[in-house]
């Protein structure tokens, strides 16, 4: 039996999903090492010393606005042709918006204003529950001192490019597949689990963290298996990133496991009861 395909041809669904993975991190990665080199050449031909320049150079690229939020754009936007790449190219399946769950209906719109909301609730909610656990809370004041409008829409726009980009590849995809093959709860677990361990490429995390990590992105894997709409999810996605990079508030990791725990099991109740109720519509006795 081939190690890269099923006894049908088609490519095996690990290397399917080490590929858009893969393609994913690169993108990001050449999306920001690319200009830093270009733009080090420059002012190192301009006169700059190497390392001054370097180091102007990633500071422009991580630290200015305009540069993060570009490449953030074109960070979420690359998730498109990378999905399309690996669903019509090498499993030659048709590829259509529907595939990564961004084919628009009546539902859309109330979709993202939901995810949004969600967003809100949920961080409030954790930052409640850090206060409950013993973290220190600054005053209203103090927490709107250094809001500034165009600073929170330039952060709005680049959090939520990203966010719809990890969501088309992890959830319109990677869980989408897990499933289809493992079924929902193994395939929005492996793909909670995969999800939350990229990220300790990029930072460290406490063991309690990741758990937390993999209960929210479980918990939104669940909410999107049952929506259906990457609307919904990569909205909540972005303003909770939004929210948390704009408002420096103290939480705490077990409250936020907590909470997120709470959240996981509500969605699993509301997607049985619905499952439930379509099962009673459909078949009345």
């Amino acid at each position: 039996m081939s190690t890269i395909r099923y006894g049908t041809g088609e490519v095996r669904l690990v290397w399917r999903l080490l590929i858009i993975i893969l393609l994913f991190v690169a993108v990001a990665v050449l999306l920001r090492f690319i200009p830093i080199c270009l733009y080090t050449g420059f002012l190192a031909h301009n006169g700059v010393a190497r390392e001054d320049a370097l180091a102007r150079a990633k500071a422009t690229v991580f630290e200015d606005p305009a540069w993060s939020t570009v490449i953030g754009i074109l960070n979420g936007l690359m998730s498109l042709p990378l999905a399309w790449l690996v669903v019509g190219v090498i499993e030659r399946r048709p590829f259509t918006w529907k595939t990564v769950g961004l084919d628009w209906r009546r539902s859309s719109l109330s979709a993202l204003a939901c995810g949004a909301l969600l967003a809100l609730v949920l961080y409030v909610l954790d930052k409640v529950v850090g206060l409950v656990l013993g973290a220190s809370m600054p005053s209203v004041n103090a927490v709107l001192a250094g809001l500034s409008i165009p600073v929170f829409i330039q952060t709005f726009v680049l959090y939520v490019a990203m966010g719809f980009g990890e969501e088309v590849v992890f959830r319109g995809y990677v869980q989408t597949r897990l499933v289809e093959r493992y079924g929902i709860v193994r395939g929005v677990l492996v793909a909670s689990v995969t999800f939350t361990l990229l990220h300790i490429g990029f930072r460290p995390l406490p063991p309690v963290t990741i758990v937390s990590g993999v209960v929210l992105w479980a918990a939104v894997g669940a909410l999107y298996h049952w929506s259906r709409s990457l609307y919904l999810v990569g909205m909540f996605h972005g303003m909770a990133n939004t929210l948390m990079n704009t408002f420096d508030l103290e939480g705490t990791d077990l409250g936020g496991l907590l909470l997120h725990a709470l959240v996981l099991l509500l969605v699993v109740v509301l997607a049985l009861r619905r499952s439930a109720a379509w099962r009673t519509g459909s078949n009345p006795t």
